[in-house]
């Protein structure tokens, strides 16, 4: 396994000393496990033979075959074991890596896995201490359970495309893999969650994440008055269906300025700020309930305002006047702003053709010990030496695996 330089920090990562056998592949579960081993877990990815991860082939290949962005942003710090759990064999292998594993996460189609004696009921009788996380699209039982599910589906079923887009146009996914990453995390805090009831004597647990239920928290706040019988919310485009102002307006120079002025008192500064006093008397808009109410004929007047300056003068006005505002950035503005450059948001890791620039893990503790980034393994990269160090199993075993189609490492991958 490739293995991160210490930093030399004292104490230990919250999670040193936790296996994890990682059965997930694409987004989900995989950003699940790089919380984790970002925070200090020893993470072995099992991958299918030749192709891997169905992930290393999205999006753009930023070096040997098998790594596009999509899979090196989500599988840092873990080893890579190419094995065919479809064979005997294989799954026997799985099984007996499992065995001195601490967690298992998974998130194949409800009942792929009980095929091959790798479910939960299949390896909690051998295993009284082990955690097992389910990512699945519905749940592990109901009338979707047979149905397939992905981020762009999920998106559609939990309300967040129907709310998402402009007023007048079709529904917008929305830009990032929202509903994957958010069951992902959702995930990494089960596990944790669970790893803390097992220290306490709790045993064998089985923790469930439903990709719909976690994307249909993410509306939360819409919930309680569309349950009372509201109507949903609509597409505002940039807009909040909640609070306004609060949203993109055009400046004279065609760039887009963010404001969010969410209390009164914010909306009072703006008000005077864009020399519109006099909305300040109006009874149409002491609230943001009226404000909401009256958003067609109070967003106009604001839009003319911003469009009479161009960005940078609204920024510095808005900024003195203590009012939330941004500009809107792309990724590489965002990536190299000063205070990302400060937070060290990116990170690069490895060397020569294998360099890349990632996110860096945002959470921080003051008492523990920071795990550097190691790069995103190669197909089957960690097949070898994995099998000879946790199992004992000797080069001419791997080998003859190897022959039969049961195991593939990084030389064979990379053919």
């Amino acid at each position: 396994m490739t293995q991160a330089p210490s930093l030399g920090a004292p104490g230990r990562a919250p999670f040193d000393g936790i296996r994890v056998v990682d059965l997930s592949h694409a987004g989900a579960g995989p950003f699940a496990t790089m919380q984790l081993a970002d925070l200090g877990a020893q993470v072995v990815k099992i991958e299918r033979l030749r192709h891997g991860d169905g992930s290393r082939f999205f999006g753009r290949q930023l070096g040997p075959k098998g790594a596009s962005d999509y899979f090196l942003a989500l599988n840092r710090n873990k080893a890579s074991v190419a094995v065919d759990f479809s064979t005997p064999a294989g799954a026997d292998i799985v099984r007996r890596l499992i065995r001195d594993a601490d967690v298992v996460i998974e998130n194949f189609r409800p009942g792929v896995l009980a095929r091959h004696g790798l479910d939960f009921a299949s390896l909690a009788p051998t295993h009284p201490d082990l955690v097992y996380c389910s990512i699945s699209a519905f749940g592990p039982t109901g009338p979707w359970v047979a149905k397939g599910g992905n981020d762009i589906t999920i998106q559609g079923l939990s309300g967040l495309m129907a709310g998402t887009g402009e007023p007048d146009g079709g529904p917008i996914k929305l830009g990032a893999p929202i509903c994957d990453l958010t069951a992902g995390l959702y995930a990494a805090f089960a596990i944790a969650a669970a790893l803390r009831l097992r220290g306490q004597g709790e045993g064998a647990q089985l923790v469930e994440i439903p990709m719909l239920d976690a994307a249909i928290s993410l509306m939360a706040s819409f919930v309680p008055s569309v349950a009372a019988g509201a109507a949903p919310p609509t597409p505002e485009g940039s807009g909040h269906a909640q609070i306004v102002p609060y949203q993109a307006f055009v400046c004279a120079d065609g760039r887009h300025l963010i404001v969010g002025a969410f209390s009164n008192h914010f909306w009072r500064a703006l008000c005077k700020v864009v020399g519109l006093p006099e909305l300040l008397e109006s009874e149409d808009y002491r609230s943001n309930e009226l404000r909401v109410a009256n958003r067609a004929r109070l967003v106009p007047m604001l839009e003319k305002a911003f469009a009479s300056r161009p960005r940078s003068e609204w920024l510095q006005l808005l900024e003195e006047a203590s009012v939330p505002c941004s500009p809107v950035h792309d990724i590489a503005e965002a990536l190299h702003s000063e205070q990302a450059a400060h937070n060290q948001i990116l990170n690069w890791v490895g060397e020569g053709p294998r360099r890349v620039g990632l996110t860096r893990q945002p959470i921080r503790g003051s008492r523990w010990r920071p795990v550097p980034a190691a790069v995103p393994p190669r197909l089957g990269e960690d097949t070898r030496s994995v099998l000879s160090q946790e199992l004992s199993m000797s080069d001419t075993d791997i080998d003859r695996y190897i022959a039969e189609g049961v195991l593939e490492c990084a030389d064979e991958c990379d053919d």
